[in-house]
């Protein structure tokens, strides 16, 4: 097969397994972007009067950075150096209540924290929607002041907070979730990168690309752009040379591979 000119049409996955390809880790199938970047040093060599009489050429370099549109848990693991656990976790939580008869009314979850001081803060709820008083969390019903029941997630209230009375109530409570700290003495990581896209040349035959590398040393730093846009999980990755750990020759920074969608196994 001799394959000329092509065009990639479609961007479909990066998948990610430990250096040497033994153990998977994470794919990329939202691919908004990806650039394979490469840059080479080359120096002049002069002689007299500055007449260039050759050129030295020495590090070469790839870079493969690029733009996915989902937020990859794994590739979270691989920029960080973290790894997800599940567990128990605390977090904040707000909950907006209106007072019932009785001026109580119960938190949506249980707060967690010191008996007597489980609510972290609590304030009433002016008509326009914004913070007005605080209120203290106290052992008795006062003015100013109120109580927290943990096993039955009561607030009460003196009277001179009635019933109708909104209130926004700040405090913590323990979750099942999966979590991934970012400790400050762990690095990001290094994997193998495969990146499949399809492509045509110019007489509309379509191929499989497969582009391999080997040894992908991952950037520590990204950004999470939120708010109005779209979220999504930025990465920037550098090939290092050396050796391919069983994947190609020694010193390969990337292998281009063009095959048929429906090549068959070689003999």
């Amino acid at each position: 097969m001799n394959v000329g000119d092509i065009s990639i049409t479609s961007l479909e996955t990066i998948t990610a397994f430990t250096v040497g390809g033994s153990e998977y880790l994470f794919t990329l199938d939202e691919l908004q972007n990806t650039t394979i970047s490469q840059t080479q040093e080359k120096t002049d060599i002069t002689g007299k009067q500055g007449r260039k009489l050759n050129t030295l050429k020495r590090n070469k370099a790839v870079t493969i950075s690029g733009t996915n549109g989902l937020i990859s848990g794994g590739l979270l693991e691989m920029q960080t150096g973290g790894q997800f656990e599940d567990k128990i976790a605390q977090v904040m939580w707000t909950d907006y209540l209106t007072v019932g008869d009785g001026n109580t009314v119960n938190t949506s979850f249980k707060a967690i924290g010191t008996t007597g001081a489980e609510i972290d803060a609590l304030y009433i709820r002016n008509q326009d929607g914004t913070i007005g008083d605080k209120l203290e969390q106290a052992t008795t019903v006062a003015a100013g002041k109120f109580t927290y029941a943990s096993g039955t997630k009561a607030l009460k209230f003196n009277t001179d907070v009635a019933k109708g009375t909104e209130i926004v109530v700040y405090y913590k409570r323990n979750i099942n979730a999966s979590v991934l700290e970012n400790m400050s003495d762990q690095y990001s990581g290094k994997a193998t990168l495969y990146i499949d896209a399809i492509g045509e040349d110019k007489c509309a035959n379509v191929y499989r690309i497969q582009i391999l590398i080997p040894k992908a040393d991952f950037n520590g730093e990204f950004s999470f752009e939120m708010g109005d846009n779209q979220s999504v999980h930025n990465f920037e990755a550098e090939s290092l040379a050396g050796s391919s750990c069983g994947l190609g020759s020694a010193g390969v920074l990337w292998t281009y591979t063009i095959f048929g969608v429906d090549a068959e196994d070689a003999a």
